[in-house]
Parts: structure tokens; sequence; C-alpha cells
């Protein structure tokens, strides 16, 4: 998904959202906001995908922020959160009718831990709400019976993550899936609220899954700038399971072979135009 000017306004809220979130005052935080419209100007590329102009804008902002994670502390605050709530989580799925399906949902409902989508960093976000809303509302673009058979693959599935703390609700659909290699690829880096190794491993992935990085970090995946041992592995990978919208926005630019599921909550009307449904839609697009 290409960049549009719909995505400028977005991406100075995200800026400002960092800034405040370090404790700058309002004096520093208009700085961090000058200094991105600027480095915007310089940037701005409309053949690139949103995620590849928001990685400068956010190292430019953890600079002047004197922070190479400034979400960290959110980051932390919402793995723990969702940790506590995991029991509950893995209870409604194995109790649901079709527990994959229930699995995927929740999975699906952990993308709300997003603080890449230009929202005040201090609002409060509900697992608990989001988990039960998710767990029955209709999928817009729904490829679950697919996934379920390709989810059976004997060789490598490649499952890359998206943001901290959702991170605990992919384990109920981790422990589902049993090929002969299982996966679990976060960021290079910090990057906005997405998950690091160091995040997977305190949401307790690494029972599940071989924990990696992509060797990149802009929130998304491109997988020609991440890692050679990265690039061998989503190619080899016989099914890739991709979290979250970032994701969605680099890895459609890819033809469609069939092996990449999305799953993801739409974020921004860009992407509902993009794919057709609106801001809110769940969704499992095989790609």
């Amino acid at each position: 998904m290409k960049i549009h000017e719909d995505c400028r306004p977005c991406l100075i809220r995200q800026m400002e959202s960092t800034a405040r979130v370090t404790g700058l005052d309002e004096r520093s935080v208009k700085e961090v906001v000058r200094e991105a419209k600027k480095w915007l100007e310089e940037i701005w590329d409309t053949k690139l995908s949103p995620p590849e102009i928001s990685a400068p804008l956010y190292r430019m902002a953890g600079a002047l922020c004197q922070s190479p994670d400034p979400w960290l502390p959110r980051k932390i605050q919402y793995t723990r959160e969702a940790l506590k709530f995991l029991p509950t989580v893995m209870s409604m799925v194995e109790k649901a009718p079709d527990p994959f399906e229930a699995a995927v949902r929740a999975s699906i409902a952990g993308n709300v831990i997003d603080f890449g989508t230009g929202g005040s960093a201090d609002k409060a976000i509900d697992i608990d709400a989001a988990v039960r809303k998710y767990i029955d509302q209709e999928i817009f673009i729904n490829d679950i019976e697919s996934l379920r058979q390709a989810g059976t693959a004997s060789g490598t599935v490649l499952f890359i993550g998206d943001n901290a703390g959702e991170t605990v609700l992919d384990r109920p659909l981790l422990s589902m899936l049993k090929p002969g290699r299982l996966v679990y690829a976060a960021r290079g880096g910090p990057i906005i609220n997405d998950a690091t190794i160091q995040d997977a491993f305190l949401a307790g992935v690494g029972l599940h899954a071989d924990v990696v990085s992509t060797g990149a970090t802009i929130p998304g995946t491109i997988p020609g700038e991440c890692s050679e041992d990265f690039q061998q592995l989503f190619l080899e990978a016989e099914l890739i399971i991709s979290k979250g919208q970032g994701n969605f926005e680099t890895l459609s630019e890819l033809p469609r072979e069939g092996r990449i599921f999305m799953l993801f909550v739409i974020k921004c009307h860009l992407a509902a135009r993009q794919i057709g449904g609106e801001v809110g839609d769940m969704v499992v697009m095989r790609w």
C-alpha cells in the first residue's frame, strides 16, 4: 500500500504522541512536531509505503526525545496486562465451538494494542473489551478455512508479529499450529510499540516458537530490507501469518502467492478504501 496525502496528519500525530509519552514539556513537543513536518517534506515519496516513510520519522523523534525506545514503558505495561488476561482468553478459546477460529479472533483482537495510528499516548486500551468484541464480530474478509488447512503444513510456518502485548494474544493461535518448525519474527529494533525479540520473549512467545529478528527496524516487513537469514526464512516458509496493518501495508506490495495470511483490524480510511471495508473491520486475508 502506497503512502497517501491522508497519511500526513496521522504521521504528525504519531510523532506528537511519541514526544508526549516520554514526558517532554510542551515546548519540546512542539519542537518535535516542527522537525517532523520538516523531515516529512524531505523524505516524502509516493512510491513508498507508510511504514517506510514513518521509520526515519520515529528515529528522528527518538533522537530528539533522547530515548532509543520511547514506548518501552507502554510495551511492558500492555504485555503484563495481556499476560494477566491470557488464562481467560485460553479458557474462552478452549470452550468455543470452534477453538481454532476463536484463537484467530483472539489474535486479531490483540491488534488493537497499537500506538502507531496517531492515537493519544494517554488513551487506555481495554484488552478484555477488545477480545470480547472481536470474539463474535463478523469478519469482513474471512479466509479462516484456508488458513486452517494451511496450518497443517509439515514444513516451516513463519509468524510475523506486530505489537508488544498483542504478542501475548497470539499465543493461543501459536499453540494450535503444529508444523515441522514454527518461527515467530519480531522487529529488528525499537519502533513505536512494535515488538522486538525482547518484547516477544517477555510475552512468552518462546514457549511456542523459535523467536527471530527480521533484522529491519520499520513498523512493517519488507523482505528485501531484512537480514539475509530472515529473507531465506521468508522464502522457504510454507505458510506465513502476518499480523497487523503495518505488515499488510508492506507485504501487500508483493505478488499474491497464496501462502501469506494477513490478520489485522483495519485502522485507517486509506486501508479501508484499498480493501473495501470500514475502519474497525476484522480481516483474515490470503495473499
